[in-house]
């Protein structure tokens, strides 16, 4: 016979602290499209070109990774949904709402823009996901790169679990993307992984702070 264990069966992973990781993803995502395509549609004076980096800046135009480029939504709803417990919700969703802001900042005070190549006419069936993409993202806000900001965030949130490898060789898929889909320049994305660290960094001392 089994033994019989007195602890309570923990319920599968997405759905423990739902209401918190809802209430998260719902936070994440309004911040998240008012302050980034505000400043991306906002009418700048000046805007400040990211200096390139040769061979880097140069890989060709690859219009299917638009795919992996836009997986990025699906990545930082698994970090959301994978988070082990309320307190882990909470503490995620205070290093977004402050790496959010860091960027929203940079981007308002120092409004970058990209040149980006034309798409050919013909030659891909992925060309016309590449062109939504183009259209709902203007070349600017570019610096820091708030793609990496989001998949670096993610990564550190479940560095210590068995995702946190997954997460990161995703990352890098999607931070490859960025450049061949002309999205990013590749100063762009190391900027990005700073200020998520920086984000999650604060977190931590301010979740610190409010346990003392």
């Amino acid at each position: 016979m089994r033994p019989v264990s007195d602890s309570p069966r923990l319920p599968p992973l997405f759905f423990r602290a739902w209401k918190a990781k809802s209430a998260c993803a719902a936070g994440v995502v309004a911040y998240y499209i008012v302050g980034y395509f505000t400043l991306n549609r906002f009418p700048f004076q000046t805007y400040h070109d990211v200096l390139k980096v040769p061979f880097l800046d140069d890989l060709p135009l690859i219009p299917w990774t638009t795919v992996v480029y836009n997986s990025v939504f699906i990545l930082a709803a698994l970090g959301i949904g994978l988070l082990p417990d309320e307190r882990a919700v909470k503490r995620y969703f205070v290093s977004v709402m402050i790496a959010y802001s860091l960027n929203y900042v940079f981007f308002a005070l120092y409004p970058t823009q990209i040149i980006r190549d034309p798409l050919p006419e013909s030659g891909s069936m992925w060309l016309w996901a590449l062109q939504l993409t183009r259209d709902a993202d203007g070349p600017y806000t570019c610096f820091p790169s708030l793609h990496l900001t989001n998949c670096t965030l993610v990564v550190i949130g479940h560095w210590h679990t068995r995702y946190g490898r997954w997460f990161l060789f995703w990352t890098l898929a999607i931070a490859v993307s960025t450049l061949t889909t002309d999205q990013h320049l590749f100063l762009d994305l190391p900027a990005g992984a700073v200020v998520a660290g920086l984000g999650a960094f604060l977190a931590s001392k301010l979740n610190g702070a409010n346990r003392d």
